[in-house]
């Protein structure tokens, strides 16, 4: 399931989307997420710009049982 900003959007009027970070503060329990070009690959952070461009997926891992994974939103300075 691609993760799209229908789903998670973070807004933050100072800081582009590519500035806004998310990192996975707890995995999903029924999959993880990756990115489309990548499924296999569990990713750890992305970004509100990945989201927009549609980069970011959820991989389940054939599990019929609800999950939850956790996530942190923050802002990426330099």
């Amino acid at each position: 399931m691609i993760v799209g900003p229908e789903i998670l959007e973070t807004v933050d009027a100072d800081t582009t989307p590519s500035g806004l970070v998310y990192d996975v503060s707890s995995p999903a329990t029924n999959g993880h997420l990756a990115f489309v070009d990548s499924p296999q690959d569990s990713i750890g952070s992305f970004t509100q710009d990945d989201i927009n461009s549609r980069r970011v997926m959820f991989r389940n891992d054939g599990s019929k049982e609800p999950g939850a994974i956790y996530l942190k939103a923050s802002i990426h300075t330099h």
